[in-house]
């Protein structure tokens, strides 16, 4: 097929709808983790055995009456919500899956693209990675280490997209990187690292509330922040540091991009408001159920975009113009 422009756009919508599926699934993944809809269904990728799940207790297979994920005390546990919740979350997965598959396919196409074509498959291989994933969650009886794990891949394929994204870029610019300040580049860099120190102190406070859900039945809400330890203070006053990094980040980088592409220096700040003001909902209201997806995506999307402006800074190519051109 040659590499035409109408291929390549086609490609790149292919590979930004597999980004923003994979974004609406981090979203339904939190409700499914904040409404303990996680194990809905106790089997993968059936549930309860079956193709279509039950709608009432008595469309249950009698193996599963007795199942340790469906049963306590010899009592099946069913609720048709949780268990549709579950069941939808993991169709997406599956739409989401086919949607890799057809970007990674049409990546084999551009061979004046390698480094796109290279990250198109790479998302593929770790979709399917985390499919299997997926199955050890419900196996695990959804253990923390294994959810967070699970997280941690999807963050990896989305970023793997948006590499794939920008190096299929039809006429790539050249922009001299941290030319605006000596200290452009060591401060996106710490940024960054900090973004993700952040990331993984918000998986390990994730994982002692998913706890205290367990042990109180998803109730009594307004007691879980006196119960968890260290790690949330860290987590919290952490926050304060990556603001005012990213705020002079933006104040720096801002200075060498394109007017239409400022929001790229833009969005980290503004996605880390809104994380911190989601997380002060969550710690002085209760840890709301609604609100916990949007903590989510406001952290998984904040890196998303800080990973696209340091390719959009240091990873250009083409001709050779000054910031003073």
């Amino acid at each position: 097929m040659p590499d035409s422009g109408l291929s390549i756009r086609s490609y790149r919508r292919s590979v930004r709808t597999s980004f923003f599926l994979v974004l609406f699934l981090v979203l339904i993944g939190g409700v499914v983790r904040s409404t303990g809809a996680g194990l809905g269904c106790p089997d993968w990728p059936k549930c309860f055995g079956l193709w279509i799940p039950p709608t009432q207790i008595s469309e249950i297979p009698v193996k599963f009456w007795d199942h340790p994920l469906s049963s306590e005390h010899g009592k099946i546990i069913f609720n048709p919500v949780k268990t549709w919740t579950e069941y939808l979350n993991r169709l997406l997965g599956v739409v989401i899956g086919f949607a890799i598959l057809i970007q990674a396919a049409l990546s084999l196409f551009y061979s004046k693209r390698p480094k796109a074509r290279f990250f198109s498959v790479l998302s593929l291989v770790l979709v399917i990675f985390q499919g299997w994933l997926g199955a050890r969650v419900v196996s695990t009886d959804l253990r923390p280490f294994v959810i967070s794990l699970h997280l941690l891949v999807a963050l990896f394929i989305a970023l793997s997209l948006l590499a794939a994204l920008f190096y299929s870029k039809e006429k790539p610019e050249y922009r001299p990187p941290y030319v605006a300040s000596s200290y452009l580049k060591p401060l996106v860099i710490s940024s960054s690292v900090f973004l993700l120190i952040q990331f993984f102190l918000g998986t390990e406070v994730r994982s002692q509330v998913d706890v205290l859900f367990r042990e109180f039945d998803f109730g009594l809400r307004e007691q879980y922040a006196d119960r968890l330890d260290w790690k949330l203070m860290v987590h919290r006053s952490f926050s304060i540091l990556i603001i005012l990094f990213l705020f002079l980040q933006f104040r720096l980088s801002g200075r060498q991009l394109k007017l239409d592409e400022i929001w790229f220096a833009g969005l980290p700040p503004v996605l880390v408001i809104f994380l911190v003001l989601s997380g002060i909902i969550l710690i002085y209201l209760g840890f709301p159920a609604f609100v916990q997806p949007f903590h989510l995506l406001f952290g998984f999307s904040v890196i998303c975009s800080q990973f696209w402006l340091c390719l959009y800074l240091f990873f250009r190519s083409g001709d050779h113009r000054t910031a003073s051109d």
